[in-house]
C-alpha cells in the first residue's frame, strides 16, 4: 500500500507511542519480560538446532526445559542453601553478641589494631574496645534482622512467584518462536535507519552475552575460589554458598569482593590467626588477577565499558531492576554509549558506526 510521507511519519509516531504506552502498562512486570527475552536470546542457538529436527512449538518447549535444567534448578538450590546459611549466620551472631567471650575477642582485636596504629597516630588508644563492642551490639542485630526479614519476605511471596514463573515461561516461548519476526518489526518501526538499528541490536546482544556468559562467569569463578580459600584458612565453610552469592554480586562491579575479603583477612590476623589470614589474603590477591587473564578471551573489546561506567550501570541497574539489574544495567548503558558514539560519528567524514554496522 502506497502512502505519502507525512502519513507514514505519523503512523510511525503512533506506533512508537503505542509501544511506550504498553511499556508503561507492563512496567511492574517488565523485569520478568526482560528476563524471558534475555534467556531466549542466550538459548536461541539451542532452539535453532532443535528446530532443525522438531517443529517450532516443540523446539521452544524443549529449549525452555533445557534452560530450567541448566540454570533455574541450580540457581534455586543455591538460593535455598544461601537462605539456610543466612538464618544460621543470624543465630550465630546473636549468640556471639550475647556471649561475654565475644567481647574479650573484640578487645584483643582492638588492642592489636591500636599497637599497629600507635606509631602513625601518636596514641595507644586510637580505637576504644567498649565503643566497638557497643557499636556491634547495637548495629549487627539490626542488619541481621533486616537480612532475615528480606529472605522471609522473599519466601513468603510464593503466590506471586508462581504467577511470575508462568509469565516467564509464556514470554520465553513467544520470544523463541516469534523472535525473528519481532526483530524485523522492531527494525521497521524504529525511527533510525535499518543499519543503525542493527548496530544497536548488535551492541545490545554483545553486551548481554558478555554480562551473562562472560562477566557473570568470571565473577562466579573468582567468587567460588575465594569462598573456598576463606573456608579452608579461616574456617568459614558453613557459609560457603552465602559467600559465593555475595562475592559474585560484588565482583560484577570494579571494586569486587575485596572490599569484604581484605578486611576479613586483616581482622583474622589481628585476632591471632596470623598465618591463616596472611595466606588467605595472598591467595585472594592471586585469584583476583584471574580477571585480567580471562576477560580479554571472552568479552569483546568493542563493548567494554570503563570501570566508572560499569559501576554506575551495575548499581543503577540493581536499584531499578533488582538483582537482574547487574545484567540489564550494562545493556542499557552500552545502548546509551552507542547513541552518543553514533551522534559523534555523524559529524565525522567517515563514521566508524557505518563500518561497524556492516560487519
Amino acid at each position: 500500500m502506497n502512502m505519502h510521507l507525512p502519513t507514514h511519519k505519523y503512523q510511525r509516531i503512533v506506533a512508537l507511542g503505542a509501544i511506550a504506552l504498553g511499556i508503561l502498562l507492563a512496567w511492574p512486570f517488565l523485569g520478568i519480560v526482560a528476563l524471558a527475552a534475555l534467556m531466549s536470546f542466550l538459548f536461541y542457538g539451542v532452539f535453532e538446532k532443535l528446530h532443525e529436527k522438531f517443529r517450532a512449538p516443540a523446539a521452544a518447549t524443549l529449549t525452555i526445559v533445557a534452560s530450567i535444567l541448566v540454570i533455574v534448578i541450580p540457581l534455586a538450590l543455591v538460593t535455598t542453601f544461601t537462605a539456610v546459611q543466612v538464618y544460621h549466620l543470624a543465630a550465630n551472631v546473636s549468640a556471639a553478641i550475647a556471649d561475654d567471650s565475644a567481647a574479650s575477642g573484640i578487645k584483643d582485636i582492638v588492642n592489636s589494631a591500636n599497637e599497629i596504629l600507635a606509631p602513625i597516630v601518636g596514641t595507644v588508644s586510637a580505637i576504644s574496645a567498649d565503643d566497638m563492642t557497643n557499636f556491634l551490639r547495637s548495629t549487627l542485630p539490626n542488619i541481621i534482622r533486616g537480612t532475615v526479614g528480606f529472605v522471609a519476605q522473599l519466601l513468603g511471596s510464593i503466590p506471586l512467584m508462581i504467577i511470575l514463573t508462568i509469565m516467564y515461561l509464556i514470554f520465553m516461548y513467544e520470544f523463541l518462536v516469534h523472535g525473528k519476526t519481532l526483530i524485523k518489526n522492531g527494525t521497521t518501526i524504529s525511527p533510525f535507519q535499518p543499519k543503525i538499528t542493527r548496530l544497536y541490536l548488535k551492541r545490545a546482544g554483545l553486551m548481554a552475552n558478555a554480562m551473562a556468559k562472560g562477566q557473570l562467569l568470571i565473577s562466579l569463578i573468582i567468587s567460588v575460589l575465594t569462598a573456598l580459600v576463606l573456608s579452608v584458612f579461616l574456617g568459614l565453610g558453613d557459609y560457603f554458598f552465602l559467600m559465593t552469592v555475595v562475592f559474585t554480586l560484588l565482583n560484577i562491579a570494579p571494586l569486587g569482593c575485596g572490599i569484604v575479603v581484605i578486611p576479613m583477612t586483616i581482622i583474622a590476623m589481628l585476632s591471632g590467626m596470623v598465618w591463616q589470614g596472611g595466606a588467605a589474603l595472598a591467595l585472594y590477591m592471586a585469584i583476583s588477577n584471574l580477571d585480567a587473564v580471562i576477560r580479554p578471551r571472552i568479552i569483546p573489546r568493542s563493548i567494554t565499558l570503563s570501570p566508572g561506567l560499569t559501576m554506575l550501570a551495575v548499581f543503577g541497574g540493581i536499584s531499578v531492576f533488582g538483582v537482574m539489574g547487574v545484567v540489564y544495567g550494562p545493556i542499557l548503558m552500552i545502548l546509551l554509549v552507542t547513541a552518543v558514539q553514533i551522534y559523534l560519528d555523524s559529524h565525522k567524514t567517515t563514521p566508524s558506526s557505518r563500518a561497524t554496522a556492516h560487519k
